[in-house]
C-alpha cells in the first residue's frame, strides 16, 4: 500500500471510510486517493465490482461476513489491513494497524482515532445515575452476553457477539480524556482532509 497507488471509494467529508482512508495516507504513507461521494456501503461495493475503485476503508469484517461471505470463500477480495486496537481471532494473518506503526506517536494517535471501534455501540445513562443502578444495568448486560439463548440467536443470525464491560469502557474513556493536547492537535491535523 506504500508502494503502489490505488484509489478507495468514500462517502464524503467526516465519513469513516473517508477519515480511516485519510488517516492511512497522512499517518502511514499509504499512497491512496479516495473516489468520493458514494451514498453507502452498497454503492462502494458495487463500485468496486465496475472496478471504479479499487478498494475501500472501514469496512467492518462482521458486515463483511454477513452481506458478502462469498466475496471472502472465493477470494474475490483481499483484507489488507486491520483497522483496530487489536486483531479479529477470524483472520489472524491480515496484519494489524498497530503493528504497523514506527513510533509512540503513531500509536497514540491510531488510539485516539480506533478506539470506538473497541465499544463498539455502547450503551449509556443519564449523569447523576445511582450507583445501585448503574451495577444493576452492567450485571444484566453482562449476564446477557453469556445467556446461551442469546449466544445461540446471535449465531443463528451470523452476529459477533464480542462485548466490553462497563468497567473497561470507563478506563478506555479515561485513558482518552488524559491524552495530551499536542497528541490531540495532531490527530486533527492527521486526518484533515486539506492534509491530503
Amino acid at each position: 500500500m506504500r508502494a503502489r497507488p490505488f484509489r478507495v471509494a468514500g462517502e464524503g467529508s467526516g465519513s469513516d471510510p473517508d477519515m480511516f482512508a485519510i488517516m492511512l495516507k497522512n499517518l502511514m504513507g499509504v499512497r491512496l486517493s479516495i473516489v468520493s461521494g458514494y451514498p453507502g456501503g452498497a454503492e462502494m461495493n458495487l463500485a468496486m465490482e465496475r472496478g471504479e475503485v479499487d478498494g475501500r476503508c472501514g469496512w467492518s469484517w462482521t458486515s463483511i461476513k454477513i452481506t458478502h461471505p462469498d466475496w471472502v470463500t472465493e477470494k474475490r477480495i483481499n483484507l489488507l489491513l486491520q483497522m483496530a486496537l487489536q486483531k479479529s481471532a477470524d483472520i489472524p494473518q491480515v496484519p494489524l494497524v498497530m503493528d504497523l506503526t514506527t513510533n509512540d506517536r503513531q500509536r497514540q494517535i491510531l488510539k485516539l482515532l480506533l478506539s470506538r471501534q473497541q465499544m463498539g455501540w455502547p450503551f449509556l445513562a443519564p449523569p447523576g445515575l445511582p450507583a445501585d443502578r448503574a451495577q444493576a444495568l452492567r450485571r444484566a448486560f453482562d449476564e446477557t452476553m453469556t445467556d446461551p439463548d442469546f449466544l445461540a440467536e446471535a449465531k443463528e443470525r451470523q452476529l459477533e457477539v464480542n462485548p466490553m464491560s462497563g468497567a473497561a469502557i470507563d478506563k478506555l474513556v479515561h485513558e482518552l480524556y488524559e491524552t495530551a493536547s499536542d497528541v490531540t492537535g495532531a490527530t486533527k491535523a492527521v486526518i484533515a482532509e486539506g492534509a491530503r
